[in-house]
């Protein structure tokens, strides 16, 4: 856990007191370093890609999405491990959570000793080296340095968004994940930018994305559906980019 001086909890549960509750309750744990409650699976899933939580306690019934599915979606686009503690009122549950090789398994209501031996579980293995976070320390740290018009812009590559190509000034412009744009120098090409991450990948001849922000692509129209809160935002890959989009993952 180099960097940090304990765990990243991130907390998804749409009844307000029971998310108060096991906040409340995991803050007595020395080990915890932050803990981050979110009311719902699309409010929760920006923050984790750029904060990359340690563990995340999952309510498993949220309305508009199960817990279960939050995990099949999110784990093509993250670049590091983490844990995740299923919680529920409903004990159905617990084989899916099992085949989705969930950690742990709390039901509702949870007695404070089987909270305590999840986390003295989680304490136990950082003593011991086995590090809840597997992205190598130089790749979570390694900054970009990107040449624009008025600064050098000093990135880490999950504050970029995308870049698109301005053909009036000949010159890319970098989108950020904070909404703020920046023209580059004159000079830079596509395959420099792409050359940049791998996972920068171009989509169209004037634009290059973030692949950790794409959701989906329509096999009909290869219009891009971003997660929240990039929805909004419209994209189409173009023909010539569509099979080597599919090629950077695995299709089945």
């Amino acid at each position: 856990m180099a960097g940090r001086n304990g765990l990243v909890i991130f907390i998804v549960d749409d009844q307000p007191t029971a998310l108060e509750t096991l906040a409340s309750d995991l803050q007595q744990y020395d080990m915890v370093e932050s803990i981050h409650c979110f009311s719902n699976y699309a409010d929760a899933t920006l923050p984790l890609i750029e904060m990359q939580p340690d563990v995340l306690f999952l309510d498993v019934e949220v309305p508009g999405r199960t817990g279960i599915d939050f995990i099949d979606s999110i784990k093509p686009h993250v670049n590091f491990t983490f844990k995740v503690v299923f919680y529920t009122a409903y004990s159905d549950y617990m084989l899916d959570a099992i085949r989705h090789a969930a950690y742990d398994y709390l039901l509702k209501p949870y007695k404070p000793e089987e909270l305590s031996t999840v986390m003295e579980r989680l304490h136990s293995e950082s003593l011991e080296g086995n590090s809840i976070r597997t992205l190598p320390e130089e790749d979570a740290s390694r900054k970009l340095a990107i040449q624009a018009v008025s600064e050098l812009l000093l990135l880490r590559t999950e504050q970029i968004l995308l870049f698109m190509y301005q053909p009036d000034s000949r010159s890319w412009r970098i989108t950020l994940t904070d909404g703020t744009e920046h023209l580059l120098k004159k000079g830079l090409h596509a395959d420099d930018l792409v050359a940049l991450h791998s996972s920068l990948i171009r989509i169209s001849n004037n634009c290059i994305i973030n692949i950790t922000y794409l959701a989906a692509v329509e096999n009909s129209t290869q219009r891009c559906r971003l997660y929240p809160p990039f929805d909004h935002i419209e994209l189409n890959v173009s023909r010539r980019y569509f099979s080597q989009l599919k090629a950077h993952f695995e299709v089945i």
